[in-house]
């Protein structure tokens, strides 16, 4: 939302705001007030608040994702970066290429942070959940790969490919989907004639990443294909690429052992964080300790969780972080870490804490990951080593 915000203002809307927790919601913040953008989450949880149905009376109620569709997007070349995977990091790798490259774009990395630029390009990373990309009509989609993810929304792969399919068919005519080839459920979807495949297999030797990883490769050959399509230079901006915060992020090293955070929270992700790890830190053991985010994700991708974690040398599973969900009584950590050998499920972080920093070693690596508090975990682990 704050994001959203930013760039709202510097396109000369006057904006106003509340949050539940710091000045709350009511009727009387929509005084004189022609568009209320809010938050998904909203119609999730608090879809009968005075506030939005106030709102939705005046007709002036629209999502976020709506409101930068209709409004911020317009007159813009509109680039979109969608997949289930890597949104964020492709999306903050295609702004540095494109400002490197004088384009002066504007870029909204949703939660991750943007950049306020007065060109004609406009890259939004584009999410799939509550349909919220269908709100745009890019130029060009760059789509890094599909599976099933959010399955208390989608409830069914098929209606993941529906969702991406419909997506897909919002491209501007004459405009491009550069997609990574590597990802079987995309050859489901029907692209047009003129799409651009890429593979993280055609990478360049002569170029090397600060991120580490082949998913990482994968995100920046689809840069690649775009720096192509726009004859435009890659090279020197994707090899000064840093990352972003929350995606391999070294918060530090203390007594040597180095702690990363990342916002992984599916298995496929999980697995490429291990194995980018032991790439970077060849040799050197890896904890890996996963805050599971919402209990319907972790229901559907149970049956994944051990060969995602298997490269790890030990595996601590923490209490779900509920997010948006009830808990429903008959699923907890103890239950995902049942499936995973050798994995502890210790609940409560201050737990997790102790137990890192008495079994640690010299050159330990914790890897901690989620889309919940882990965050805070994370560092706290630090300041405790």
């Amino acid at each position: 939302m704050s994001v959203v915000a930013e760039i709202a203002k510097s396109q000369g809307y006057e904006v106003t705001g509340c949050d539940l927790k710091t000045d709350g919601h009511d009727p009387a913040h929509l005084k004189d007030i022609d568009i209320l953008a809010v938050t998904p989450a909203v119609f999730f949880q608090s879809a009968q608040h005075p506030e939005l149905l106030e709102g939705q009376k005046k007709g002036i109620a629209m999502t976020w994702q709506e409101f930068m569709g209709k409004y911020l997007h317009k007159n813009k070349f509109v680039i979109c970066i969608a997949g289930t995977h890597g949104k964020s990091t492709t999306t903050a790798m295609t702004g540095k290429v494109l400002t490197e490259a004088g384009l002066d774009p504007t870029v909204e990395l949703g939660a991750s942070g943007h950049r306020i630029g007065y060109g004609k390009y406009f890259v939004s990373e584009a999410d799939e959940y509550y349909g919220n990309f269908l709100n745009y009509e890019p130029d060009i989609i760059i789509l890094n790969n599909i599976e099933l993810d959010h399955p208390e929304y989608f409830g069914s792969l098929e209606k993941v490919l529906e969702m991406f399919q419909k997506f897909v068919d919002r491209l501007k005519v004459g405009g491009t989907i550069i997609y990574n080839n590597d990802s079987p459920l995309i050859h489901r979807l029907n692209l047009p004639q003129n799409s651009i495949h890429y593979s993280a297999s055609e990478f360049p030797q002569n170029l090397n990443l600060k991120v580490p990883g082949d998913h990482n490769k994968a995100n920046a050959m689809g840069v690649i294909k775009l720096a192509g399509l726009l004859k435009i230079p890659y090279e020197k901006s994707l090899g000064e690429f840093s990352g972003i915060d929350r995606r391999l992020q070294e918060l530090g090293t203390v007594n040597g052992v180095t702690v990363i955070d990342d916002y992984a929270n599916h298995p496929t992700a999980f697995g490429a964080n291990i194995k980018a790890v032991k790439e970077k830190y060849p040799g050197r053991e890896i904890w890996a300790v996963i805050e599971p985010h919402t209990f319907s994700r972790l229901r559907a991708v149970l049956p994944d969780l051990a060969s995602a974690l298997k490269e790890a040398d030990h595996v601590i599973i923490s209490k779900i972080f509920a997010s948006r969900e009830t808990d429903p009584g008959d699923f907890t950590g103890a239950d995902i870490a049942a499936t995973i050998p050798s994995a502890l499920y210790i609940p409560e972080f201050k737990d997790i804490i102790e137990h890192l920093s008495l079994n640690t070693k010299h050159s330990s690596v914790v890897l901690v990951m989620g889309s919940g508090k882990s965050n805070e975990l994370a560092r706290e682990i630090l300041a405790n080593l």
